[in-house]
């Protein structure tokens, strides 16, 4: 879903050209600028009522009466001046996407694994399939002929846009299967398996043993361990104190 100030900028584009309804406005934005530029009834209402109580848009009366009923918005002249005013802006900069996928996979751990990696085909079969339809949609639209139609040159803009980005998210998609692959071959230290202090119910463990008079080994051992990570920061310590 296109971004509420991109949707917004998008609308008064279109009305820069003619009034129209809202239905055809949804259908012009996926016409001029592709499919990704869809938006559903919801966004697109909401947004055209935004605009109207800003008072970038107004509705006027169409003249045809099979349309008599049907709510055309006009660009106001206040539209027209944010629109240049956006138009004027700087240039954009370029921002990395937040990809929820990666974020799963980060912090999934060892034990979700090959979920993971089922995840990853789903995604990289996603990403192929989007692909050859936004590939064949560009490539439908002519680029000669006797007269050149600018709206169409530039869609195919537009889509080839798409084309690169999701070339480039799968190639990241399979790049990350191998790593994930790689990973699950190996012996590795994750950040996850950190120690889990659990409550031991009554009369066993520690106190079991204390009430008999010995520790278990396991018990021994873990608190030869934790004597040694004290000796270890200790030295450390000094070590760095006397830097």
């Amino acid at each position: 879903m296109i971004g509420a100030m991109s949707a917004k900028h998008a609308l008064l584009g279109l009305l820069l050209d003619r009034p129209a309804y809202p239905y055809q406005l949804s259908t012009r934005l996926a016409q001029r600028l592709g499919p990704t530029w869809r938006v559903n009834s919801g966004q697109l209402y909401q947004t055209v009522k935004a605009l109207e109580r800003d008072g970038l848009i107004e509705r006027v009366q169409d003249a045809s009466p099979e349309q008599q009923e049907r709510h055309v918005f006009s660009i106001t002249d206040a539209g027209v001046l944010e629109f240049e005013r956006f138009f004027a802006q700087g240039s954009e900069a370029v921002r990395l996407s937040r990809r929820p996928l990666l974020l799963k996979i980060t912090f999934a751990g060892p034990q979700q694994l090959q979920e993971t990696l089922a995840k990853l085909d789903a995604y990289e079969a996603h990403c192929a399939e989007l692909l050859a339809q936004t590939a064949r949609l560009r490539e439908e639209l002519p680029i000669e002929g006797p007269l050149v139609r600018a709206d169409q040159l530039l869609l195919r803009l537009n889509l080839s846009a798409d084309v690169f980005q999701l070339e480039g998210e799968l190639r990241w998609a399979r790049h990350a299967r191998e790593m994930l692959s790689w990973l699950s071959s190996r012996q590795a230290v994750w950040p996850s398996a950190r120690e889990r202090s659990e409550p031991e119910a009554p009369g066993t463990g520690r106190e079991r043993a204390q009430g008999t008079g010995r520790e278990r080994p396991e018990s021994q051992a873990q608190g030869t361990g934790r004597e040694r990570a004290s000796a270890r920061r200790e030295l450390f310590s000094r070590i760095a104190g006397s830097e």
